[in-house]
């Protein structure tokens, strides 16, 4: 005879392999509750061409940044998993020449990323990363903005390894170099560690330069709540976040909104016109208290 069903939700364990994953990625759990605000009007049209190449127009119309914008994504059929597909290939310019690009590819347990910045018609910034992911542990390794004509760059080294199945932890060193830096050189170090859960996750970074903290929670399967408290020793400043994410599947409705000690607020609202057609209504809003200051943006998405 089969088991009563429970009377809590039930809600499928987020473990679903050895690896712990990048350490860059260990706050992207409350991180994509939280919404992202814009402000004026936009209108975003994405297109298909085929199974692995899509196109996007981006039309937004604001005091801050008014313009057109194309991107394009290719993705190969390299499948390494279910939802992870490889070489990837991202690209995005507006009608000046600024360009950002990004190239991700992944053979065996390597996986490398390539991004690019060009802005005026000059190289603004550079990055490669490589991982090396294992059966328990990842370790990553980023260059950025390496300049050998005038002696300056970013190196990043990240160990990011699972002690339980529900424990990881790691830490990152970042030591820059440059003639503009005092003392030619500049080191920082920093740890981690993240618990998971059937129904939550906690992260926390520590090092010299402060502390990150986020919690996350899926209290439905249709809301969830995100924690966040960031602390810069350095400047002697220090901000929570609240958030949540709210969900209507049969409404097409989905809701994001926060909160923070800055007496900051902001939410944004998505609304799917119609279940036929692939048109969807976003509403978005920030205001802070303090200053008596808010900003609102209206953006439909086609596609």
């Amino acid at each position: 005879m089969a088991a009563p069903p429970s009377a809590e939700p039930d809600f499928s364990s987020p473990i679903a392999q050895t690896n712990p994953g990048s350490y860059e990625e260990l706050h992207r759990k409350a991180r994509d509750v939280f919404p992202t605000c814009f402000e004026g009007a936009k209108l975003m049209v994405n297109k298909g061409l085929s199974p692995h190449f899509q196109v996007s127009h981006t039309l937004s119309l604001s005091s801050m940044n008014t313009g057109y914008r194309f991107g394009a994504t290719y993705v190969g059929n390299n499948q390494i998993g279910q939802s992870e597909a490889y070489p990837i290939l991202l690209g995005d310019t507006d009608i000046s020449g600024n360009t950002t690009a990004t190239i991700l590819h992944q053979v065996g347990i390597y996986r490398t990323k390539l991004q690019g910045q060009v802005q005026q018609g000059k190289l603004a910034g550079a990055q490669a990363t490589i991982e090396r992911k294992g059966r328990l542990t990842t370790l990553g390794l980023t260059l950025a903005n390496i300049d050998l004509v005038n002696e300056g760059g970013i190196l990043v080294g990240q160990l990011l390894r699972r002690l339980t199945p529900r424990l990881d932890v790691g830490s990152e060193i970042v030591y820059q170099y440059g003639k503009n830096i005092p003392g030619g050189q500049i080191s920082v170090l920093s740890y981690a560690a993240r618990y998971t859960a059937n129904h939550f996750t906690a992260a926390a970074t520590l090092g010299a330069s402060g502390a990150h903290l986020t919690y996350y929670h899926k209290q439905q399967e249709n809301l969830a709540f995100g924690v966040e408290f960031e602390c810069n020793a350095n400047v002697g400043e220090a901000v929570t976040t609240i958030a949540y994410q709210a969900e209507l599947p049969e409404e097409g409705v989905t809701m994001r909104a926060s909160v923070d000690t800055n007496w900051s607020v902001g939410g944004v609202f998505e609304k799917r016109l119609s279940q036929q057609l692939p048109f969807t209504l976003a509403l978005s809003g920030t205001f802070n208290h303090v200053k008596a200051a808010g900003k609102f943006g209206i953006g439909l998405i086609i596609g």
